[in-house]
């Protein structure tokens, strides 16, 4: 077996493109001796791919309501309208978030929330998602909004009677940036039909990031990973993702995708049916620098930058993941509700100095960046939680 794990590396060390087929035998090695050579092949080809520099972004993340009209099976942020730790920000508390991150050096809000019936003006949903932006904008035009997910643009058509390509570019041009790839979790709809039978299918979720990227607006992707999906559907997921890349760099879109992010499971607080069934509360390490290694292997070509998650792994684990074949580690968040309500342990908030510590033990270089992996100037020394 480790023959034929050889050959199916040599061949992604040479540039061709794996099967998926052959992701799934890299993803089923329990051999020492085979991951270690999967662990290296993804650490040769990070290097070749995005060098050896280790990004970082200072962003400020605002999830402006936990209320949802959703009942995901994975879900421990959601809540109903007047339910116990419900809540809803208004302009001002959005405003004052934003500028608490300018003020600690943000150059990104990230802006996603609950899809709340009632977030209307005069009964219409994208008016109220285009005063978000507004409100941020007005006073931080130069800030990056890299805001509301394909799950989100779709709530927007479905209420508003107007197609993806309409809200996309009414979002665009309100000051959206670039787009969340969140709501993807696995994209092979066996799995959706019981991790989130209400969210769009796989279908829908690459078309509005297609969409978004015929409209000049940049997206990330994620993996939410290690819960009932099989190693075969994890790979259907990233031979979705590639194909959407490749699709956007043949076609000379404006926009593409701009990194891809593995999201494993918390389930410490996870509605209990889904919990009994995973059988665990926190991700399990092994499985996840696995499966970023063949992440790295099947898409680096397409998708060269690739992000652990620290919340969901800890800032150790997220370490270990930048020579399993990551050349990022993600940002500061300053604020994080989403993974944190489930049960993670990794934090809400992360120093600059901290960040900056973590890559020097791999004896690596940092660099600060925009969302569109545009290196910048450090702006500032921490990011003081």
């Amino acid at each position: 077996m480790t023959t034929k794990i050889e050959t199916i590396l040599d061949r992604a060390m040479c540039g061709y493109d794996l099967s998926p087929e052959e992701g799934v035998i890299l993803l089923k090695q329990n051999n020492p001796d085979a991951i270690a050579l999967i662990r290296n092949t993804a650490d040769q080809l990070r290097l070749s791919q995005a060098g050896s520099t280790v990004t970082y972004v200072v962003n400020r993340n605002i999830n402006f309501t936990n209320i949802c009209e959703q009942h995901c099976s994975f879900c421990a942020f959601r809540r109903d309208q007047g339910e116990p730790g419900a809540y809803w920000l208004d302009s001002a508390e959005i405003l004052s978030k934003a500028t608490n991150g300018v003020e600690r050096g943000a150059t990104e809000i990230c802006m996603q929330g609950g899809l709340n019936l009632q977030a209307k003006l005069n009964g219409k949903s994208l008016p109220y998602y285009l005063r978000l932006l507004e409100t941020i904008n007005q006073k931080f035009p130069d800030l990056h909004l890299h805001a509301f997910s394909p799950q989100e643009v779709q709530f927007i058509a479905r209420e508003d009677d107007l197609s993806y390509a309409e809200v996309i570019a009414a979002l665009r041009d309100a000051g959206v940036d670039s787009m969340p790839g969140t709501a993807a979790e696995v994209l092979d709809d066996d799995v959706r039909r019981i991790l989130c039978p209400e969210k769009i299918n796989t279908a829908t979720w690459l078309e509005i990031v297609s969409t978004a990227h015929q409209l000049g607006v940049p997206t990330t992707s994620t993996m939410l990973s290690g819960h009932i999906e099989t190693p075969e559907q994890q790979m259907q997921h990233l031979n979705e993702l590639r194909s959407l890349q490749q699709t956007a760099l043949n076609r000379s879109y404006p926009a593409k995708i701009t990194e891809f992010i593995l999201l494993p499971f918390v389930g410490q607080e996870a509605p209990k049916p889904l919990r009994r069934r995973v059988g665990r509360d926190q991700p399990v390490l092994a499985d996840a620098l696995l499966l970023t290694a063949v992440a790295r292997i099947f898409l680096g070509r397409w998708i060269p930058n690739h992000q652990p998650s620290w919340v969901k792994l800890g800032l150790d684990g997220a370490t270990q993941a930048l020579t399993w074949g990551c050349n990022d580690i993600g940002g500061t968040l300053m604020e994080e509700h989403i993974t944190t309500m489930a049960g993670a342990k990794g934090g809400t908030c992360m120093e600059v100095e901290t960040l900056q510590a973590a890559i020097s033990c791999l004896n690596r270089p940092y660099q600060q960046r925009d969302t569109l992996y545009r290196p910048l100037e450090a702006r500032m020394q921490n990011a003081k939680c």
